[in-house]
C-alpha cells in the first residue's frame, strides 16, 4: 500500500502577515533557509508567503526522471544560458493547486525568454500527472518522489519557487504561493525581463 505524502510540506500561502510572523510554520521555514542564505534578506509579501533575495551562489545541480516520460531525464543543465523559474510542488498541496494556473499561463507568455521547470516532490506519479493536465502545464516537469532535489535546495515547504539566473546563480526564492501579478513582478525584478504585457499582442 502506498504511503500517504508527508503533509508537513504544505505552506499556507494565504497566511496574513501578522499571523505568518508568529506562526510555527514560518519559523521552521526561516530556520531551514539559513542553509542557503542570510534571513535578513527576507521580505514578507502582502499576497502571502515570503520572498528571499539569494546571495548569487550556484544553484545546486540536479537530474531527475521526467514526470511525463519515466524513460526521459530532466536536468537543470538543459537550460544553461537562460533564466529559470524552478517550482517545487505536489498534487496534494492546496497552495500549489492555486498558483499552478498562473505559472502555466506566464510560462506560455514568456516562452523563449524565461524557462519554467517544475519538480513534483514527495508525490505519486498518477496524481501528479492528473493535476498537471488539469492546470494546463506544458513546461517540463521532473519527478522527485523522495524529495532529493528539494533537500539539496533547503526546501521545507511547498510551493517554493527559485529564480535562477542565466549563469546558474540563485537570485531569489518565493516560499508560498504567488498570484500571476506577483509572479510577473518577481520575474521583472530578478531577471530584468518584461513580464507584464509580454505575449499579449
Amino acid at each position: 500500500r502506498e504511503r500517504a505524502p508527508r503533509r508537513w510540506w504544505i505552506v499556507a500561502a494565504a497566511a496574513a502577515l501578522a499571523g505568518a510572523l508568529g506562526g510555527i510554520g514560518i519559523t521552521q521555514i526561516v530556520r531551514a533557509s539559513n542553509t542557503l542564505h542570510a534571513t535578513s534578506n527576507q521580505i514578507f509579501t502582502s499576497t502571502g508567503g515570503i520572498f528571499d533575495k539569494e546571495n548569487g551562489q550556484p544553484a545546486p545541480s540536479w537530474s531527475l526522471p521526467s514526470l511525463r516520460d519515466p524513460s526521459a531525464t530532466v536536468a537543470l543543465s538543459q537550460w544553461a544560458g537562460k533564466p529559470v523559474v524552478l517550482n517545487f510542488w505536489a498534487s496534494w498541496c492546496p497552495p500549489c493547486r492555486k498558483e499552478m494556473p498562473a505559472l502555466a499561463a506566464t510560462a506560455r507568455r514568456l516562452q523563449g525568454s524565461v524557462a519554467f521547470v517544475g519538480i513534483d516532490t514527495n508525490d505519486q506519479r498518477g496524481a501528479a500527472l492528473s493535476f498537471a493536465s488539469q492546470t494546463g502545464v506544458k513546461y517540463p516537469l521532473a519527478f522527485d518522489p523522495h524529495a532529493s532535489a528539494a533537500n539539496n535546495y533547503g526546501v521545507y515547504g511547498l510551493p517554493t519557487t527559485f529564480f535562477i539566473s542565466a549563469q546558474g546563480k540563485l537570485l531569489g526564492r518565493q516560499v508560498g504561493g504567488m498570484t500571476a501579478q506577483r509572479l510577473d513582478q518577481l520575474i521583472e525584478q530578478t531577471f530584468h525581463v518584461q513580464a507584464r504585457g509580454a505575449g499579449s499582442s
